[in-house]
């Protein structure tokens, strides 16, 4: 697992998030909650499927850490 890097605001996070999660679409709320989402038509179809499609946490790295948990 690759550490996220320390961001100063949400707009880092959130590029930094879809760029070490590139199959996944990320979505901070207006109540400052990080969403993860999976785009299977990124994956292609002959992706191994995962059991995981959506995960949500508090901050961007807790986020990363779910999605990266749900990707191996």
């Amino acid at each position: 697992m690759t550490a996220m890097p320390k961001v100063t605001d949400s707009a880092q996070a959130k590029a930094w998030l879809k760029d070490a999660h590139p199959d996944w679409s990320i979505v901070r709320s207006d109540k400052g909650r990080w969403w993860g989402f999976l785009d299977t038509d990124k994956r292609g179809k002959d992706a191994v499927p995962l059991g995981t499609t959506a995960v949500d946490a508090d901050t961007p790295q807790k986020l990363h850490e779910l999605l990266d948990a749900a990707e191996s």
